[in-house]
């Protein structure tokens, strides 16, 4: 198995992502998608930092809340 080491290499396996991939980065929970999380008994978060990247599983009944959430932001660049 090789390993993928640089943006480069999985672009040469992958491509670049689409439009429809990209327009639903987001730097907050928007409005939209708190309708959609509010609707969904699970939802996954990923943050990326200077550590990597992170996915953590959230859920509970239908409704559950992320309120936290809301106010975290990006760092501005």
């Amino acid at each position: 198995m090789s390993i993928i080491a640089t943006v480069k290499q999985l672009e040469a396996i992958y491509g670049h992502p689409n439009e429809a991939s990209t327009v639903k980065v987001a730097d907050r929970i928007t409005p939209q998608y708190r309708v959609l999380i509010d609707k969904s008994p699970f939802a996954a978060l990923a943050t990326c930092g200077p550590e990597g990247l992170d996915c953590s599983p959230r859920g509970d009944l239908a409704g559950f809340r992320l309120r936290w959430m809301a106010r975290r932001r990006a760092p501005s660049s």
